[in-house]
């Protein structure tokens, strides 16, 4: 699948893969020249001399990784998931299926879009933590550059209505055009949705989990859920025992 604005992601995918080896190369290098006699001064001299140091905080690497998980969940992930759905559970599960087609991936667009990639921020981000809430922003960037630039052909280009920008892009088409029947459904339409706003809610929805796993939000929620469960059965039992004991006297003053 390609468009004009997936270059920028498989770009970012990438600097990402570059980014992971150089992480992993760089030391790798530094330690076989102290091993054969270096000095750490000499081998950290050479390396920034070299161009290979590049700065301990640079910032386009973690972007890079994170924006790019982040359209791969939207515009690959989610639908290979759902495709496996549709050919592995539901047969166990005793429910009629069948081959998953592209219309199947538009009804379901954007539960495709925003749960793959809420798992993946939430779980990449207890490693990768760097940079993993800004996932959104690229995306954000090219949905709004198709926003100012979007003519509609029936509509003025001076003057294009404004609910036509955000119908055009967010009111999903729910079935895929094919090449022997269009069957009415525009075809840019159908790929502007799928490489715009397909990383859109997918870069909102990774920047959410790594959001929620930064703040520990799920300890934060199920955990008081439970502290509160253990602190009220304690309470419960005490009140029933002050209850028992006194039953007894309660029974004495009756008979005096």
């Amino acid at each position: 699948m390609f468009g004009p604005f997936l270059l920028v992601y498989y770009v970012m995918a990438g600097i990402a893969l570059g980014w992971q080896w150089y992480s992993v190369a760089l030391p790798s290098w530094k330690k076989w020249l102290t091993g054969k006699g270096a000095q750490q001064e000499e081998v950290d001299a050479l390396a920034h001399h070299s161009g290979l140091a590049w700065p301990a905080n640079a910032a386009i690497g973690p972007f890079a990784l994170h924006t790019a998980a982040a359209a791969g969940c939207g515009i690959h992930l989610g639908p290979w998931l759902l495709s496996r759905w549709y050919v592995w559970i539901m047969p166990l599960l005793g429910m009629a299926s069948h081959s998953p087609t592209g219309n199947d991936w538009l009804q379901h667009f954007e539960l495709t879009s925003v749960v793959p990639a809420l798992v993946a921020g939430y779980l990449l981000s207890r490693h990768f933590g760097r940079l993993a809430q800004y996932a959104w922003i690229l995306p954000t960037i090219v949905l709004a550059y198709k926003l100012l630039t979007f003519t509609e052909p029936q509509v003025s280009v001076l003057a294009p209505h404004p609910s036509m920008r955000w119908e055009y892009f967010f009111v999903i088409q729910r079935t895929m055009p094919t090449f022997a029947d269009f069957g009415g459904v525009d075809p840019i339409r159908v790929g502007e949705q799928i490489n715009v706003i397909a990383p859109f809610y997918a870069g909102l929805a990774y920047s959410t989990g790594a959001f929620a796993a930064t703040h520990d939000l799920l300890t934060r929620i199920f955990g008081n859920s439970g502290m509160q469960c253990e602190t009220e059965t304690p309470q419960t039992e005490e009140h029933t025992r002050g209850r028992t004991a006194d039953e007894p006297e309660e029974a004495a003053h009756e008979r005096e």
